[in-house]
């Protein structure tokens, strides 16, 4: 990048030299001839007359002597160009009266005539050409050396200024080959290589001009009619060339290393052929006209072959919209359409109707200029040229965007991809809109002036005002978002979900939400109140008016009100948060899944969502807060050692502390708090406790007893059964009696005292 940057420090003075050796475009009549309205114009073949103009101050004399001194043709010019004035003048006040559709309908006429007009004498010129021979022999006859050695001075001047182009690109050749091998990937080396590497490529462009310019008029005997000839050539090749030069590297189709515009190659090669192809027919067209001008033809010839050039580009730019339609439709949802989102329903009317929209475009863009070039005898490229160039820029402008984001946010976070994206969209928008003054500028239009302007009409200022409102919040809503983002919880609403598979839930991710929307009431609000202050309502008894109605509300609202200030309160209390599974009483119990103004849902484990008001929320048992303690009750039988219970427990507790799923949970490890007491039934009740991370306790307490069971069956150790001892009048056992009396094992086994008696 140093050098890439020594390049342009290199290629700058060299530049400014020769730009200082580039004059300004000549007064000779014959280039001033080729873009000067007149109807005149068309009846002159040496074109040595120059249209007069009238002197602001004006008395008999003044007029006398201008009179006297002007030919018949000078003042049929003025007397037309005078006549032309009052007309359009009478026409402006009565289009001030006029309907724009009126007024534009009457434009359409007066410019259909006027071509109309022109067309018929330039089909008489045209006619006449053949007697217009004597002229052209006139004008060759201005070579003073012949028209061989005018021929000949032509050959050499356009030879010179082609081996000044030359010298200069094999010269800079060595920094043309280093600047298209980037030495680091980013993309700011490919931005400023590709900046030196089009001021290196423009320097051969001003050695041809300079070459020019110079050799000119040391041939000017020589060259005879063609000295105007010598401006129409090196403007038309040195704009030209520039523009393809342009084209060349933002497009790189021979330098796909350092292109910054997101194209395939095939892409770029296609663009830049097609732009090439367009700007050397209007080359060609541009030459062609000068020349026929320049030799003594007259205009009649000139300007239609101009007009044929220019429509002749806009069939080939048709054409090729027609032929890469489906490439047209990619590149749009490319840019418009992001992967793996739903695209909108604008995204995808854009994306289907780009090429019919583009082909309008140069269709009404090149009948424009065909006919403002028919009417005037005035090129007028910055509209609709201008436009397509802006068109092919967006994607570059927007790539640049795009760098910038990612170098003004270099983090690799999920907060810094929310605000790349959110800065994006803000650059895209604001490209958007210089885009649109730009192409307006360039049809001569001022939006600034058409909507806030002394003569715009009415309804325009509020209409700009209402956009910039809109807009402005809309990128103040999406960087609250961004700020205040959460991410949507999939809620598990299981007892027995494993605690690490369960996403940190913090207080701020509680409250955002609310937050968010508060703010997006808020803003809501203010637009509103900004809109229809833009629309001319006053605002003032509207907000004396919300104070009265909010008053009543809240008189008449007071469950709501108790539900919000509840709410309040549990959020300051940090009572519970999204995500976190709570109790409520002992059939009430889920996961927090939203939290609104005035309510909660929560998640229950058989999947229904239970909406709670605050106002209604008495006690809260919040299983997900720093640890948990469990306890596990084991109904033993009598004869049971405690203290065998005790280490059998420890050991099964350091198997689970070392178990690779589950040892992680645990904060203490599983063990036995010995006798909690004695069973009516004459079973020992031993308790085991073990202390984990909330909410793991569901789980550790499943495989906790399943392991137990089995480690007690293989040291001897029972579990308890209950039940019932009957004792006869002899004070003997009878449990055979009952066996004999028929009842089922079900009885024998679990009957309770309260049961039989």
């Amino acid at each position: 990048m140093v050098r890439a940057f020594g390049a342009m420090a290199a290629a700058g003075p060299v530049l400014i030299l020769l730009l200082s050796l580039w004059p300004a475009p000549p007064a000779e009549a014959q280039a001033q001839r080729f873009l000067q309205e007149g109807e005149a114009a068309l009846d002159r073949s040496d074109g040595t007359a120059e249209a007069a103009a009238i002197p602001e101050e004006l008395s008999p004399e003044v007029i006398d002597a201008m009179l006297a001194r002007l030919t018949d043709t000078e003042i049929r010019a003025l007397l037309r160009g005078e006549l032309v004035r009052r007309a359009e003048e009478q026409a402006a006040e009565t289009e001030e009266g006029m309907s724009t559709l009126d007024a534009i309908a009457m434009r359409l006429s007066n410019m259909a005539t006027t071509i109309e007009t022109r067309v018929r004498r330039w089909a008489g010129s045209l006619a006449d050409i053949p007697a217009r021979r004597a002229g052209v022999a006139d004008r060759l006859a201005e070579a003073e050396r012949g028209v061989g050695a005018m021929l000949w001075a032509a050959a050499g001047l356009v030879l010179a200024g082609v081996a000044a182009a030359l010298l200069v690109g094999w010269l800079t050749r060595p920094w043309r080959q280093w600047l298209v091998s980037p030495q680091r990937g980013h993309y700011w080396d490919r931005v400023v290589r590709t900046l030196a590497l089009g001021l290196v490529e423009l320097m051969p462009i001003v050695a041809l001009v300079a070459a020019t310019r110079l050799l000119a008029p040391m041939l000017s005997g020589a060259l005879g009619p063609l000295t105007g000839q010598v401006w129409i050539y090196h403007a038309g090749v040195s704009y030209a060339w520039a523009f393809i030069v342009l084209t060349r590297r933002a497009f790189a189709p021979d330098a796909p290393q350092i292109r910054i515009a997101s194209l395939t190659d095939p892409a770029a090669g296609a663009v830049h052929k097609l732009l090439r192809r367009a700007v050397l027919i209007g080359l060609a067209g541009w030459l062609l006209a000068g020349l026929l001008l320049n030799l003594g033809v007259g205009f009649a010839a000139a300007i239609p072959t101009v007009a044929l050039a220019g429509t002749a580009v806009s069939v080939l730019l048709f054409w090729a919209i027609a032929r890469n339609a489906v490439r047209i439709r990619a590149a749009v949802e490319n840019a418009l359409i992001q992967p793996n989102r739903q695209p909108s329903a604008f995204a995808r009317i854009s994306v289907v109707a780009a090429p019919f929209l583009l082909a309008f475009y140069v269709f009404a863009a090149g009948g424009y200029w065909v006919a403002n070039w028919l009417e005037t005898g005035r090129h007028h490229l910055a509209g609709p040229a201008g436009t397509l160039v802006v068109f092919f820029c967006l994607p570059i402008v927007d790539r640049l965007g795009e760098a910038i984001c990612l170098s003004l946010v270099r983090a690799d976070t999920a907060r810094a991809g929310r605000f790349r994206k959110v800065l994006h969209e803000a650059g895209r928008i604001v490209i958007g809109i210089v885009a649109v003054f730009v192409v307006a500028r360039l049809w001569g239009l001022d939006l600034l002036e058409v909507a806030k302007g002394e003569g715009a009409v009415a309804w325009a200022s509020p209409v700009f005002d209402i956009a910039v409102t809109l807009l402005i919040g809309h990128l103040i809503w999406r960087i609250v978002r961004a700020v205040l983002h959460t991410e949507r919880r999939v809620s598990t609403a299981s007892e027995d979900v494993d605690p690490s598979e369960i996403p940190a839930a913090s207080r701020l991710d509680t409250l955002m939400p609310l937050f968010r929307n508060a703010l997006l009431v808020f803003l809501s609000l203010v637009m509103a109140m900004i809109v229809l202050s833009s629309v001319g309502v006053d605002i003032g008894p509207l907000l004396a008016s919300a104070g009265i109605i909010g008053i009543a509300v809240g008189f008449g609202a007071q469950t709501l009100v108790r539900d919000i200030f509840s709410g309040v309160f549990f959020l300051i209390d940090d009572a519970f948060r999204v995500g976190e599974y709570i109790e409520l009483d002992t059939d009430l119990r889920g996961e927090v899944e939203a939290i609104s103004v005035r309510s909660l849902q929560l998640r229950h484990h058989r999947g229904p969502v239970i909406t709670i008001p605050f106002g209604e929320l008495k006690q809260i048992t919040n299983h997900n807060r720093d640890w948990v303690i469990y306890k596990m009750p084991f109904r033993l039988e009598p004869e049971t050692d405690p203290q065998h219970v005790k280490r059998v427990v420890k050991e099964v507790g350091k198997e689970f502390l070392a178990h690779p799923e589950h040892g992680s949970k645990f904060i203490e490890p599983l063990k036995s708090q010995g006798v909690y007491y004695i069973d009516d039934d004459s079973a020992l009740v031993i308790r085991v406790k073990f202390k984990c991370r909330p909410r793991a306790q569901f789980v550790l307490r499943r495989e906790i007893y399943h392991r137990l069971r089995e480690v007690f069956a293989k040291e001897g150790i029972r579990l308890a059964r209950r039940k019932v001892e009957v004792v006869g009048p002899d004070g003997e056992d009878v449990p055979d009696t009952l066996a004999q009396a028929g009842l089922p094992d079900e009885v024998v086994g679990p009957a309770t005292p309260a049961a039989i008696g």
